[in-house]
């Protein structure tokens, strides 16, 4: 009695769990974009969205921390530690996944340049060049070189994984059917391969960590000279 019972409980609730996923499916919203993670994802595709959403952000964290980054009696090399600990993760938070064209980079180094003027009191009219600005605020790494570096990390996460796993399936996805006779558009794989190839890293060399980060770290600093194999 008691398995019959439960048995037909079980059946009038997976029959209302069908009745209410079916009134669901009919009532969902279609939209051109939603915020997923932290990241926002477009229709359109690309990450033009997200890279401005995040410039947003990172101008939020600035003036949540205004007066220390403002105040002209704090050190310039105490302003660049905090700007590196607070404002530049809410930044680029998620560009592991970007797949940056010159407009997305552009909004990144526009941001950068006029958070650094600010920090360094210094006006656009005054012509200081921003790799001297970063300098005396103790930035080696500009955000450009540093969207990138983080690309390659996750790149390198991905190709640790099992063949099987669900990231290196959709890594290796090939899209049946022929493409058009256009040049191809530039991908988040062919960006990744590109740098990783001007600071000598292959795929094998992601099971070495050490390897991997100082290549990573190399693409954070700017190197593009290619080393020699081992």
């Amino acid at each position: 009695m008691k398995t019959g019972k439960a048995t037909g409980l079980f059946e009038v609730t997976v029959e209302m769990m069908t009745a209410s996923a079916e009134m669901l499916c009919e009532d969902v919203e279609t939209v051109k974009e939603f915020c997923y993670l932290g990241d926002k994802v477009v229709a359109s595709g690309g990450c033009e969205a997200a890279v401005t959403a995040r410039a947003r952000f990172g101008w939020v964290k600035f003036k949540e921390c205004g007066e220390l980054l403002h105040g002209r009696r704090f050190p310039l090399k105490l302003k660049g530690k905090v700007y590196r600990s607070c404002v530049r993760p809410a930044m680029l938070y998620g560009s592991q996944t970007w797949c940056l064209r010159e407009r997305e980079l552009a909004i990144l180094k526009r941001t950068e340049r006029a958070m650094v003027r600010t920090m360094c009191d210094v006006k656009l009219t005054d012509m200081k060049r921003a790799v001297d600005l970063r300098g005396m605020l103790g930035l080696d790494e500009s955000v450009k070189q540093l969207a990138k570096a983080n690309r390659v990390r996750w790149y390198g996460h991905v190709l640790r994984r099992n063949g099987d796993h669900v990231l290196r399936r959709a890594l290796d996805f090939q899209v049946a059917g022929a493409r058009k006779r256009v040049w191809p558009k530039m991908t988040w794989k062919r960006q990744v391969e590109k740098e990783t190839r001007e600071v000598g890293l292959k795929e094998e060399d992601a099971i070495n960590r050490l390897r991997w980060r100082q290549g990573v770290r190399d693409i954070a600093g700017g190197v593009r000279q290619i080393r020699p194999p081992p």
